[in-house]
């Protein structure tokens, strides 16, 4: 009889394990539980039509200074970003899911509170697991036309 139920158990135990979703899948939930943590940025890519070039991004610098930047998501909504140059940025960000389209949106803060900003920025969130995520940022350019800017984030360990 203990046999049976020690097979049982472990029978169970194997089944509960093979059914339950991995921690690295990439299929989480646009929440700011799944997104509070340090991330670094560990490669962008940039998708813009021949001919056109941005050199400054959020307003602060080229996107190439964010390669290797550091981000502090708190659960709170605070947080903020250092750049590899060293320049420490305080921002406000949540997670932004009304048309079903998930966005990480952010504003920058300089002392002020976050209700007292009026512009901010978002970007479109995907591939979002336990480890990594990626956010587009849509740039809009002359003649009509738009590129994007895809950055991605590597949780710190």
């Amino acid at each position: 009889m203990k046999k049976i139920c020690l097979l049982l158990l472990v029978g169970f135990a194997i089944f509960a394990t093979s059914c339950s979703s991995s921690k690295n899948a990439t299929d989480l939930k646009a929440t700011t539980g799944n997104l509070k943590g340090e991330w670094k940025i560990t490669n962008i890519d940039v998708n813009l039509p021949a001919g056109f070039n941005v050199t400054n991004v959020f307003d602060e610098a080229p996107y190439s200074d964010f390669k290797n930047s550091n981000w502090e998501l708190i659960r709170n909504g605070k947080g903020s970003f250092t750049l590899s140059s060293g320049t420490k940025q305080n921002i406000y960000w949540s997670v932004y899911n009304e048309n079903a389209i998930p966005q990480f949106q952010f504003k920058k803060l300089d002392g002020e509170k976050p209700r007292n900003v009026a512009e901010g920025y978002r970007l479109t969130l995907q591939n979002i697991s336990a480890n990594s995520f990626t956010a587009i940022s849509e740039v809009p350019l002359a003649e009509g036309k738009t590129g994007s800017i895809t950055y991605t984030f590597t949780r710190k360990q």
